[in-house]
């Protein structure tokens, strides 16, 4: 074999080469993408994600809170006490002790309830807005949870945003929703969570 084919020879094997490592290098490129994709999907849903999904099946509508350029916007916050007492006047009266006559339900009523809880609502959106006025604009979910006291009071509140990590919309929210008053029972309303959707402008 004169030197011109050994030569030959030679580029050949290292083409070769370099063609079997580009190929080998793709497939474990390959492999590590579809290991990263797989691992994302087998971490699964987080917690959160969980309790949301659970609470959907249960029948809950999300609430949804919209950042509102266009809304009069307060410093202090209107719906949490006197927003929602001046729809419901009856409210006031139970502050105070009076209002309710006859003997206590087992429970409060859940259409009662529920319509407190909407009423209340924009105390939870002033949180939002005030945390959009000072630039944050996330948009995510919360869970607020908590049970009704036999006063009518909330009771064991939970505020689960991790959306919203590092911001105070939590713990405004917290903030108002433990001022909620609910009527009075003699064995208050269990634990129950409630969905919120904020979304930025």
């Amino acid at each position: 074999m004169n030197f011109r084919m050994k030569l030959g020879a030679q580029v050949g094997t290292w083409s070769y080469f370099r063609v079997v490592l580009g190929v080998v290098a793709g497939v474990v490129a390959l492999g590590g993408c579809s290991r990263g994709g797989a691992g994302g999907s087998a971490m699964g849903p987080t917690p959160f994600d969980k309790r949301w999904e659970a609470i959907a099946q249960q029948g809950a509508q999300a609430i949804r809170i919209s950042d509102d350029q266009s809304a009069a916007m307060m410093d202090n916050v209107l719906g949490a006490q006197a927003g929602a007492l001046a729809m419901a006047p009856w409210m006031a009266e139970s502050l105070k002790g009076g209002a309710h006559t006859g003997p206590l339900p087992d429970r409060p009523d859940a259409n009662v309830v529920q319509k407190l809880v909407h009423q209340y609502v924009p105390g939870v959106k002033s949180c939002y807005q005030r945390m959009t006025r000072e630039g944050d604009s996330r948009t995510g979910k919360a869970i607020v949870s908590f049970q009704i006291g036999t006063s009518g009071h909330v009771e064991a509140l939970s505020v689960d945003a991790p959306a919203f990590d590092g911001s105070q919309l939590a713990s405004c929210i917290d903030g108002q929703v433990s001022r909620w008053v609910f009527p009075a029972s003699r064995k208050g309303a269990p634990p129950s969570s409630y969905p919120f959707v904020f979304v930025g402008g």
